[in-house]
């Protein structure tokens, strides 16, 4: 049975016997970002499309769409929308414990992935900096350019506010002088107002949007399925074999593909390779996240005065850059909390969150346990994290930091509570699987997500980013999973540009 989830766009597969075999031209195990930005490209261009999610639908949400839309108000951010979202975070694969060397990292297992939950922040990596070395910058710009257009990234909405004026003037006067297209500006935000009138916030739906033609192919999506094991053919033309097994139960669904893209999160894509006998040496390793430092803040009463009740939200971004390693974006947000500022209306505060990143290295890993199977049916990964030196040098110039960005806007009248925030809070576990231009032990893919060694498996996902990385992955995350759509579609790039 099939249940249509936005017409045109997706419909969710039901009711799948055991031992049902399913054919397409593309299998994609999992349904964020990096698999959904893979899989709206590729039905656009009109193949056949399967997706394959551990997770089932979110109740009381349609599926593949922000649940942030289920509250227009900006005082609900507070008191429904961030408690739902932390309540439905989990430890990955539903265990009881948290990785002890990265107790923040939580998971969510639905249709829609981390893109049902995420902060909608549209920030992009410095081309210059940042992003991966095995693309030329025109081709990242490129791919950039259009994720953001997928996103719904808007500057509109939030432009003509009160308070994102004031806050914009008052950062940029406190951080004169950073590079040109890296200085203070407004964060482009993944929203667009509807025709009835509210705001929506962009998840998968975004992604699997038809797009002009009309032509595209629904993507059928089988939820509640974990993929226990990938068979990749060794060369183009000869066939996959997706197995997974459904949650709490046997029954097995096999999908048959001419082509496989895994892309089933940080630890899940390196995970599941390795149950499948497929690993590369650098597979697990050079894992990434963001050291993070939070706080709120009462605006001055000067950015306050004469504010209106119907004033749009704000979302301020200093963007990270060589002169500058961290990321800090302004915005009314629902993750930091202050018992200090708890009777204040939440319209005169702000949310100061700042990311810087973290090296590459390949001591800092996943490690699989052989013996012992997690929640999926798959081998137990436990985790090996530390910050270098340089790490922690750059975490201390973010305190310091910090207080510059508070002091441009806050009222010290009310304390400054910065949280700094454990490993993996950020949920932005990057480096697992990733990308490179040579087959040299570093990397687990080429630069257009292609497995060494294999024609026909492809993977995508924050785990690809292979740089230090200092914002939001998710701009990035799904630029790269519209360049393995390319790939898979056989389209020029502009490398040689």
């Amino acid at each position: 049975m099939t249940t249509a989830l936005t017409p045109g766009t997706a419909e969710l597969v039901t009711d799948l016997a055991d031992g049902t075999i399913l054919t397409a031209d593309v299998a994609i195990v999992g349904t964020g970002a990096g698999g959904g930005a893979v899989a709206g490209e590729l039905a656009r261009a009109g193949l056949d499309v399967v997706m394959i999610e551990a997770g089932g639908p979110l109740a009381g949400s349609r599926p593949g769409a922000h649940i942030r839309n289920a509250f227009p108000a900006e005082a609900q951010l507070e008191t429904h929308y961030g408690p739902e979202v932390w309540n439905s975070l989990t430890p990955y694969a539903g265990g009881k414990e948290r990785f002890d060397a990265m107790r923040g990292a939580l998971a969510i297992h639905s249709v829609g992935g981390m893109l049902s939950y995420w902060s909608h922040m549209c920030a992009s990596p410095d081309v210059e900096t940042e992003t991966e070395p095995a693309i030329p910058a025109p081709s990242m710009r490129d791919l950039l350019e259009r994720s953001r257009r997928l996103l719904w990234a808007n500057l509109d909405i939030e432009a003509p506010g009160v308070r994102q004026h004031r806050v914009l003037a008052a950062v940029r006067q406190a951080f004169p002088g950073l590079p040109a297209g890296r200085e203070v500006q407004q964060l482009p935000v993944a929203m667009q107002r509807t025709a009835a009138g509210p705001i929506e916030f962009a998840g998968i739906d975004a992604l699997l949007t038809p797009g002009e033609t009309g032509g595209a192919k629904p993507v059928r999506i089988v939820a509640g399925h974990p993929v226990r094991h990938v068979e990749p053919g060794r060369s183009a033309g000869s066939g996959a074999t997706v197995t997974a097994g459904a949650s709490g139960g046997s029954g097995r669904v096999q999908v048959q593909a001419a082509t496989v893209v895994v892309a089933a999160g940080a630890l899940g894509t390196p995970q599941l390779l390795h149950a499948s006998g497929i690993r590369p040496a650098a597979l697990g390793r050079y894992l990434t996240d963001h050291t993070q430092l939070v706080s709120r803040v009462k605006l001055r009463d000067d950015l306050l005065d004469g504010v209106p009740a119907d004033d749009p939200t704000f979302s301020v971004w200093i963007p990270a850059s060589s002169a500058r390693p961290m990321h800090t974006q302004i915005s009314r947000g629902w993750i930091t909390s202050s018992p200090i500022l708890a009777d204040l209306p939440s319209w005169q505060t702000a949310d100061i969150g700042q990311f810087t990143g973290v090296d590459p290295r390949p001591e800092n890993r996943l490690v699989f346990d052989p013996v012992h199977l997690d929640g999926f049916g798959l081998p137990r990964v436990s985790v090996e994290f530390s910050l270098s030196r340089a790490d922690r040098d750059r975490a201390t110039e973010m305190f310091a930091d910090h207080y510059r960005v508070a002091e441009a806007i806050a009222d010290f009248g009310y304390a400054l509570e910065a949280s700094a925030m454990p490993a993996g809070t950020s949920l932005h576990l990057m480096g697992t699987h990733r990308m490179g231009s040579r087959d040299d032990g570093t990397s687990v893919t080429d630069s257009v997500g292609r497995v060494w060694g294999h024609d026909n498996l492809y993977l995508a996902g924050n785990g690809l980013i292979s740089t230090r990385n200092a914002g939001n992955p998710t701009t990035n995350t799904v630029a790269l999973g519209l360049r393995t759509a390319d790939a898979i579609l056989g389209r020029p790039t502009r490398d040689a540009s």
